[in-house]
């Protein structure tokens, strides 16, 4: 009788032990940083795929502020995770905590392989400081580890064409194109480089050209209005 309540203790123990796994192992599944990012943004109605969008009167999230604290802190707990410090900096950068943004985004950066949408940001955010040296040490140190991401180099172009060294933008902005960025962005980006170099003719080509893809793509349809005292960009604007 000793020996079968012994047996039967010892079982118990052994159930209790692998109940006990496998509700470990579950909660460790429910909270990885992966899902904690998709939970937290489902509770703010995100939609992953559509990305955040924290900026003006077409957001869908009735608190961003109270988000960017929540991802901030999530940022925290898994400095190392790329997704979830990426997803903090915009939200940061889009209600205007550009410093907290370029904080997460410099500590992504330190990592031996960051994204290389997380060095496109922060090489934004040091353009609109006038920081051009900062935003283009950036990107072509990602471009080293990444050289076929087209978005990359489009960013790198916008680098020279703010400094005015455009037949070097124009240049990047073509190695963008080869990669397979979008027509209309790379030929948006050789509408501003030519327009720049007073060429009316070109940039208005360009300017239509994205509009051809992008009937919707509001600066084009502005800069192609701006320049409509020019002859050959009114016919490019009556095409339209």
């Amino acid at each position: 009788m000793k020996t079968l309540t012994h047996f039967r203790l010892s079982t118990v123990i052994v159930v209790a032990l692998v109940s006990s796994a496998c509700s470990t192992s579950q909660t460790k599944r429910e909270y990885q940083p992966d899902d904690q990012l998709t939970a937290m943004l489902k509770q703010y109605n995100v939609n992953q795929t559509d990305g955040v969008n924290c900026q003006g009167y077409q957001s869908a999230i009735s608190d961003c502020e109270r988000l960017s604290n929540d991802l901030g802190a999530l940022s925290m707990t898994y400095p190392q995770h790329q997704q979830i410090g990426f997803t903090a900096a915009i939200v940061y950068h889009q209600i205007g905590r550009d410093v907290d943004s370029q904080m997460v985004l410099d500590r992504l950066l330190s990592q031996q392989q960051p994204v290389s949408e997380v060095a496109i940001l922060r090489s934004k955010l040091a353009m609109q400081e006038g920081n051009i040296n900062l935003a283009r040490t950036v990107l072509q140190r990602q471009v080293q580890l990444q050289p076929d991401h087209p978005e990359l180099h489009a960013t790198l172009a916008a680098s020279y064409y703010l400094e005015g060294r455009y037949e070097k933008a124009e240049a990047v902005i073509a190695t963008a194109d080869r990669l397979g960025a979008p027509v209309w962005r790379t030929s948006y980006h050789l509408g501003l480089i030519h327009e720049a170099q007073s060429n009316w003719s070109q940039a208005c080509h360009f300017y239509a050209d994205t509009l051809s893809y992008q009937p919707a793509h509001r600066q084009s349809l502005s800069r192609l209005l701006y320049l409509s005292d020019h002859p050959e960009c009114r016919v490019q604007l009556s095409s339209l």
